[in-house]
């Protein structure tokens, strides 16, 4: 019987992914430290014997506003892509003052009314605390997985950078392979997946099911609605809870 663990060491190490220029803001971070602010654009410095990278992207995709107003004014209207844009505007003071909570809020709006970005932001502060988020790895993986149904290409990176890391869910070779496979064919991948693959040699079955979880993992998501993978409504602010009676969407 053949393991999902490393082949040798405690860690496969893994260059850089890439940073992929999508929405208003892309973030690059290591699964342990955060990049300068100053480097976000900057080319990167491969670690010796780096962890998978999370991926960060946020912003509307499409749909642009001449100012914060307008921007405002489209958010109050109920528009899922502006309410992700002026929460990311907020989580960075840009433009306005900076307001994680108001943020948050906007974004979980937006993500329960579908809009992947939103989805995919939550997911990513969720994995690291940030902005008032707690830090929650677990339900990090329900945000990454819904804004994967969603068709987000770094969350199916992020996904396998989990299981590779042992983050939010039981490390799992096999796993992480088949969604940095699927990463990998959605443009969210610098060799990472490869990489992986030649990590784990010979190891034929962690490899197979690997394959065999690609189909199967397409096939789940093919007609999940994004929304019905999230995680119940919950404070951000706090790790959760499931004794915790959820809360209700305004």
């Amino acid at each position: 019987m053949t393991s999902n663990a490393a082949p040798s060491g405690s860690a496969i190490p893994i260059p850089p992914a890439p940073v992929r220029a999508t929405g208003l803001l892309v973030l690059a971070y290591l699964s342990v430290a955060l990049m300068p602010a100053g480097q976000l654009f900057a080319a990167e410095t491969p670690a010796a014997d780096s962890a998978p990278k999370l991926l960060s992207t946020a912003g509307p995709k499409s749909e642009t506003w001449s100012d914060v107003r307008e921007l405002e004014a489209a958010a109050a209207n109920g528009n899922s892509r502006a309410e992700a844009a002026l929460g990311e505007l907020l989580l960075r003071g840009d433009g306005l003052p900076r307001d994680d909570a108001r943020a948050l809020a906007l974004l979980e709006k937006s993500a329960r009314a579908g809009h992947g970005p939103a989805v995919f932001r939550l997911g990513f502060l969720l994995s690291r605390g940030e902005n008032g988020a707690a830090r929650d790895p677990a339900r990090a993986i329900a945000y990454f997985r819904a804004a994967a149904a969603a068709g987000e290409p770094e969350a199916f990176f992020n996904l396998g950078a989990a299981h590779a890391n042992g983050r939010g869910v039981k490390r799992d070779y096999a796993e992480a392979l088949a969604w940095l496979m699927i990463a990998k064919r959605r443009g969210a991948d610098n060799g990472t997946e490869a990489s992986l693959r030649q990590q784990l040699g010979k190891q034929i079955s962690v490899l197979a099911k690997a394959e065999r979880r690609v189909a199967e993992i397409e096939a789940e998501l093919k007609n999940a609605a994004p929304v019905s993978l999230l995680p119940p409504m919950a404070p951000l602010d706090e790790a959760y809870d499931p004794l915790r009676p959820p809360l209700r969407a305004n």
